[in-house]
């Protein structure tokens, strides 16, 4: 009998505990999203005296923090150290005018001029840049700082945001708002076992990363069929839920497209097992589309936002076609690849698997290998009279010097004219959306009527304002991360300002 009622009685308390699991919390900031943005803002905010409460939806922190190569600013105490001499109105001008204008220019000159502070506040919290540097052989205006490795900075914030009294919730999306009489007051969240979470802040930041990862709503939009690279969970959730308390959004849309690559799944850029193939794309090699037709001037492959435009045109594949001297010239010390591929791949680095890897993706279909060019077109399912046609005029362009048709620098130009050769498929990779929702100068989310909605900020790729209709690679390599580190700070500096008037 004794047991029986034990048995009852920690029944009844098990069932007590999972619905006591619930939760609320107060905080005067909330932090939604744990990504580069979200940690440099949640870091602000403990370090200006704020009890704050950051929730990530994955299972770790970092987002697409975790993959970062490099920001930019203007006038950092390392251009400056390095003899560079752009200025920030000089690089806010600039990016005005690639976007046309299409910007929020007060946004993006507030951002801009906090750049080179950022790069300071950045390494005197212990993440010390390596460099800074460009992609391009012929640019000498550097904006491009290196992280002493990928995912650093996000690191470093979460391990300096618990020293101080930070609280992360991990697994833990936020599904919706609080609202009071117009004002935002805080989150409803939901942890992996499936306990709300209620987090009441005067203050709400939205750093979720954008929606690069909802890839319906991507193709709906842009009309173009890509793959998503990169940290995974960023569906729209912080636009979205801005949007249900009355945001509007500002030219959603445009998307940071990364250029061809060959698939390889879990792989980004050229960071994985297969990342020797997939520089090949970056190489200014020939270019044709599903018919074996040439279609734009490769060279642009290092700028790969204007790569993107032309190669959305061709289709869900492209096609990269080269012979056995460029594959030797590649893999051969003192010669290696023409252009990086990010960080990870660099200028001149030797080939040391690609044989070996051209193979293997040979049995998976993304390689086409042949002794001819009649061959490797048909196993490409390309017209072999159009690929021909193409191959012998590049082959004859470079051997001239001149490239007759698009007037590719001779550095690109490669004869395909020895076999084997080597067709590889490519598929656009995105890295994130470009544009959110309406923001002013200080982050906070706007409604239709151009009026702060009070209590609610959004940063990095949930903000939108920022780019027109593509990336700014070349006019300030690293915008999007800086952006999102960037604004962090300034929101959190808003909310401060506004919280002791």
């Amino acid at each position: 009998m004794i047991k029986k009622v034990l048995l009852a009685a920690a029944v009844s308390m098990a069932f007590a505990n999972a619905y006591a699991a619930d939760q609320t919390l107060e905080a005067d900031v909330v932090v939604v999203g744990a990504g580069a943005g979200g940690t440099v803002a949640a870091v602000s905010a403990v370090e200006a005296g704020l009890k704050t409460v950051m929730l990530e939806k994955n299972a770790f922190p970092g987002g697409a923090g975790n993959f970062m190569e490099g920001s930019f600013a203007a006038e950092s105490f390392m251009q400056k150290e390095a003899g560079i001499k752009l200025t920030k109105i000089e690089a806010f001008n600039r990016m005005a005018a690639y976007h046309k204008w299409r910007i929020n220019a007060p946004l993006v000159k507030a951002f801009v001029d906090k750049s080179a502070d950022t790069i300071q506040w950045v390494w005197d919290h212990g993440v010390h840049w390596k460099e800074v540097k460009t992609a391009w052989r012929d640019n000498d205006t550097k904006t491009w700082h290196i992280y002493p490795a990928a995912g650093s900075l996000p690191k470093q914030m979460v391990s300096i945001f618990k020293e101080k009294g930070g609280k992360l919730l991990l697994s833990t999306p936020a599904q919706k708002l609080l609202t009071d009489n117009g004002k935002v007051v805080g989150v409803v969240a939901k942890n992996s076992a499936g306990d709300k979470i209620t987090v009441k802040a005067k203050n709400v930041i939205l750093a979720t990363g954008g929606y690069s990862f909802n890839e319906k709503f991507v193709k709906d939009t842009t009309g173009i069929d890509m793959t998503p690279v990169g940290a995974p969970g960023r569906t729209g959730d912080g636009i979205n839920m801005a949007m249900s308390v009355g945001a509007v959004g500002d030219n959603i849309g445009p998307m940071m497209i990364n250029g061809a690559f060959m698939p390889a799944k879990g792989e980004a850029i050229c960071n994985g097992p297969n990342k020797e193939i997939r520089a090949l794309f970056r190489q200014g090699l020939l270019y044709v589309d599903s018919t074996g037709q040439r279609f734009f001037n490769e060279e642009l492959t290092i700028d790969w936002p204007m790569a993107s435009n032309a190669i959305a045109r061709t289709g869900e594949y492209t096609y990269i076609i080269f012979d056995q001297n460029t594959l030797k010239e590649f893999s051969t010390e003192g010669k290696g690849y023409p252009n990086p591929c990010g960080n990870f791949i660099l200028r001149h680095q030797a080939a040391t698997q690609l044989e070996q890897l051209l193979k293997e993706n040979e049995k998976l279909g993304n390689v086409f290998i042949g002794n001819t060019i009649e061959e490797v077109a048909k196993k490409a399912g390309m017209v072999p009279e159009i690929l021909k046609a193409s191959t012998e005029a590049i082959s004859k362009y470079a051997k001239q010097g001149k490239d007759e048709q698009f007037g590719k620098d001779p550095y690109y130009l490669r004869a395909v004219d020895t076999g084997p050769f080597y067709i590889v498929r490519g598929k656009l990779n995105t890295l994130a959306s470009l544009n959110g929702v309406k923001v002013n100068a200080g982050l906070q989310v706007l409604d239709k009527h151009e009026h702060p909605i009070p209590g609610l900020y959004a940063i990095g790729h949930d903000a939108g304002g920022v780019y027109g209709d593509t990336y700014d690679l070349k006019i300030g390599e690293g915008t999007a991360s800086a952006f999102a580190i960037n604004s962090g700070r300034m929101a959190v500096e808003d909310i401060v300002k506004h919280m002791k008037k």
